[in-house]
């Protein structure tokens, strides 16, 4: 099995080298844990350090606040997208409403739109890498977890043809999994937990499939130069 190196150091030394190339890995927690950061750290990194262009697609933020916001974290996405080494696919109308409504309905969008969208994108910069933020969101193109299941299959299977290595970001509690958590080749879990009068940001590998990973909650820091991870000081239960 050939593994592709996340680039980000602390990460590929929890993975013992990295994700299975070409698989779907879930990344998932609660609010503030670094989800996002993450994700781009391993679209940035990948264009670093290995010359493969990545591409973010986002149902949440607009491109404006994402690129500002993780220049915050030493990310140029601007640099990298002159470069046509990263691209931005911009779904982010899709924000819920509150009282169960979703703006996604409002506009015409499914699942073969998306496909089309992210196949011409892959073409155009000849991507490698993948995130999608988040992948929650496009369960609700669905009606019950029987057609949630059965699509995402299909979706998963779908973009690993397209030869990149995905990234999608699930937006969950730390006490449940989701349907495309099971569905997923890895899980990797992030944590804001409380301690005293501070937050304390973990990581675990909660499964990646055909790999002897790391077992245990390791800390994780959002810095001026992104994501750090300290996988040999495993934070107490």
């Amino acid at each position: 099995m050939e593994l592709q190196k996340t680039g980000l150091p602390g990460l590929d030394k929890l993975l013992n080298g990295g994700i299975p190339k070409g698989w779907t890995c879930i990344v998932s927690g609660e609010p503030g844990a670094g989800k996002t950061c993450l994700s781009v750290g391993f679209l940035v990194e990948g264009i670093k350090k290995f010359n493969e262009p990545g591409i973010f697609v986002s149902f949440n933020e607009a491109k404006k606040e994402l690129y500002m916001t993780q220049e915050s974290f030493g990310y140029n996405l601007n640099e990298l997208e002159k470069e046509d080494k990263f691209l931005f696919l911009d779904f982010s109308y899709g924000r819920a409403l509150g009282q169960g409504q979703f703006a996604l309905q409002q506009k015409k969008f499914d699942l073969p739109a998306l496909t089309k969208a992210l196949k011409d994108a892959i073409n155009k910069i000849d991507a490698k890498r993948l995130v999608i933020d988040p992948l929650t969101i496009i369960s609700l193109l669905f009606d019950n977890e029987r057609e949630i299941r059965y699509n995402f299959l299909r979706f998963f299977d779908i973009i690993r043809r397209f030869g990149v290595t995905t990234i999608a970001i699930v937006e969950k509690g730390v006490n449940s999994y989701s349907v495309e958590e099971f569905l997923a080749s890895g899980i990797i879990r992030l944590y804001n937990e409380r301690s005293g009068a501070k937050r304390q940001r973990g990581i675990e590998v909660v499964k990646m499939r055909g790999v002897n990973h790391k077992r245990g909650v390791f800390p994780l820091s959002i810095t001026g130069k992104g994501v750090v991870i300290s996988p040999d000081v495993e934070m107490p239960s």
